[in-house]
């Protein structure tokens, strides 16, 4: 089908379920047969001393824009790697527009590699807002992390995301023992 102001297929996102670990081959086979092909990705720091990791934010799941009055919705069915398109029963549904575009658009701003382990935070919201802590490591792809507080002369652990944090002016990695 044509769109009658540009003559160009009508295409929509359609949400792309992989085999576990297969979304980097999906994308590629994808991307060789010409179809627009998006796999959101965050970098992560599992450990201390490991370098970054760049994983899917949500793991056997990419989007692909289709065109579905041809072929494409086929090529990506028997594409090796792929599960299925996202939808009810033999009928996929588009993801809208706006929703992968909100998506790249947060995704352009995460940044976990931003904070080191022993380094010194401000938490900028949430309960602890304005409490100084040590950034501890990354808890998830989606930008949860763990912090250390100090209060009643202990060290206590607490889960927040990334960014309710801010890096402290000058600061200096510490280390707790």
């Amino acid at each position: 089908m044509l769109s009658r102001m540009t003559d160009k297929p009508l295409t929509s996102w359609y949400a792309i379920r992989s085999k576990p670990k297969k979304e980097s081959l999906v994308l590629m086979l994808l991307n060789r047969s010409g179809i627009e092909v998006y796999l959101p990705q965050v970098k992560v720091h599992k450990g201390h001393g490991k370098p970054a990791a760049v994983e899917p934010l949500f793991p056997s799941y990419l989007f692909a824009r289709l065109d579905s009055s041809n072929a494409d919705i086929a090529a990506v069915k028997y594409t090796p790697g792929v599960v299925q398109i996202v939808g009810y029963g033999d009928e996929p549904f588009p993801v809208p527009d706006d929703l992968i575009a909100s998506l790249r658009q947060r995704l352009a701003h995460v940044d976990l590699n931003g904070f080191r382990h022993g380094e010194r935070v401000i938490v900028t919201s949430g309960p602890f807002q304005g409490i100084e802590a040590i950034f501890d490591r990354v808890l998830s792809p989606t930008g949860r992390v763990q912090i250390l507080l100090q209060f009643m002369h202990s060290v206590h652990r607490a889960e927040i995301y990334a960014n309710q944090l801010r890096q402290v002016k000058h600061a200096t990695v510490m280390t707790l023992a």
